[in-house]
């Protein structure tokens, strides 16, 4: 019950303290220290989450390798590694936006490389990733010249994040109930990644900053909690 109660307590403090007090910050040039301390600590919250579990995974085996939960529950020390990245990004991101998205990249190669390492390859990711990159291309597409230098970068990122789509869907097929929670926060990262995108080069709407922050916070925090509800709650 109590980590249910934790679970509660860090949802509502991320989504309805933080969140709302970052979206008041955002584009507000001169509270840039405090954008990046409230930005970095709702990422914070799904780190510690993963990191709990992980680290309890490991006290109770011993072993590095091979951390698995009495129901058979695989995972490993890259999703903490990577939620780290992306916090760093978060941060980062404030205050130049070229070297924040290089390391949301590499959160993105962290977060597919875990995908893979627990439920391993399937094909049918191929069906996800191809027409999910045709889809990207003919809509991102029309905007070449407004991506000017970023074009090559821009398409770098699209791929890589239809890659984390692609691997992260199949997980509740591979893992059943264990891929749901990893499953969704793939969908959400990817949506608010293309949402950003969308804004940056056409809308520019309040209401996008808060539907794509909204959504790629969620993705973080339901990552930190795929493994920590089997872990602490003896799923």
């Amino acid at each position: 019950m109590y980590y249910v109660a934790l679970i509660v307590v860090a949802a509502a403090v991320m989504e309805f303290l933080l969140l709302p007090i970052y979206i008041r910050l955002k584009n507000n040039k001169k509270y840039v220290p405090a954008k990046m301390a409230v930005k970095g600590s709702m990422t914070l919250i799904a780190l510690l989450f993963a990191l709990a579990a992980v680290t309890t995974l490991y006290v109770r085996t011993g072993d590095i390798n091979n951390l698995v939960t009495a129901s058979g529950m695989h995972t490993n020390f890259i999703l903490p590694a990577g939620i780290f990245v992306c916090l760093v990004a978060d941060v980062v991101l404030c205050v130049n936006f070229k070297l924040g998205m290089l390391l949301f990249l590499l959160g993105h190669m962290c977060y597919t490389a875990y995908f893979l390492s627990i439920g391993g390859f399937s094909w049918l990711s191929l069906l996800i990733f191809v027409p999910g990159v045709i889809a990207m291309s003919l809509y991102f597409g029309r905007y070449t010249k407004n991506e000017g230098k970023m074009f090559f970068l821009y398409t770098i990122y699209g791929i890589m994040i239809t890659i984390t789509l692609s691997t992260g869907l199949v997980l509740p097929i591979t893992l059943h109930e264990y891929g749901v929670l990893p499953a969704l926060a793939a969908v959400m990262l990817v949506v608010s990644d293309v949402m950003l995108g969308m804004n940056r080069l056409k809308t520019k709407k309040k209401i996008a900053d808060l539907l794509y922050l909204g959504y790629y916070f969620t993705g973080q925090f339901f990552l930190g909690l795929s493994v920590f509800i089997p872990v602490m709650l003896g799923i």
